[in-house]
């Protein structure tokens, strides 16, 4: 008798021990899957991600290839801005290189004709633009200060209107140095798109911005 008591409690230790070892092989095989589905999630989006940056033709520079591409990035700025001369701010703006020549350089208060003083920057300007990136389309942008127009109203409705008018006359001088007409567009942002807020003098000017392929 006392020995099938024994038999049967070995029998309901072992019993119990199974069902414990079962559940607990069943929770690591559900933690697996788990594992397994949030990982499947990761890569699916890491693909979706890459296959965007392809569509854009964007590709993730490694650290190496980054710094190079800065290097050559401001080796071509610094080439720019020697060859156009101390006349023009020759920057990166908005992720593109722009041309800055102050009125100053291009205009008397109030006209649109360009003096005299500004064809030696322009024409450096322009032989840049067809050596340096021939095939690429150029945003010629005037710029004015935040004071309303007063002596020539009658002329100009606005500084946009005034803006628009100066960076037409650079482009036609641009133009008439070989630049391709079909390459330019001409924009008058007015005193909208100030350089230094501060300082008005500086954000009367005409910007030559060198844009994408065409």
């Amino acid at each position: 008798m006392l020995f099938r008591k024994s038999i049967l409690v070995l029998s309901l230790v072992l019993s119990s021990m199974a069902t414990s070892c079962t559940t607990r092989y069943q929770d690591m095989l559900r933690e697996r899957d788990e594992r397994i589905r949030e990982l499947s999630g990761q890569v699916a989006h890491l693909r979706g991600e890459n296959d965007e940056l392809q569509r854009r033709g964007i590709a993730s520079p490694q650290p190496a290839e980054a710094a190079a591409t800065k290097t050559e990035s401001d080796d071509l700025l610094n080439q720019v801005r020697r060859d156009v001369g101390g006349e023009a701010e020759v920057v990166y703006r908005r992720g593109r290189i722009s041309i800055g020549v102050d009125d100053s350089v291009t205009f008397d208060s109030g006209s649109v004709a360009l003096k005299d003083s500004s064809h030696r920057v322009l024409r450096n300007v322009a032989n840049v633009l067809k050596d340096k990136f021939s095939g690429r389309r150029f945003y010629i942008e005037g710029h004015t200060d935040s004071d309303p127009i007063q002596k020539t109203k009658d002329k100009y409705s606005s500084n946009r209107h005034l803006s628009t008018v100066r960076a037409d006359s650079v482009a036609r001088y641009l133009i008439q140095q070989g630049v391709p007409e079909s390459a330019i567009v001409v924009v008058g942002y007015g005193q909208f798109d100030p350089r230094d807020p501060k300082q008005k003098s500086r954000n009367r000017r005409v910007e030559i911005v060198v844009g994408d392929s065409m």
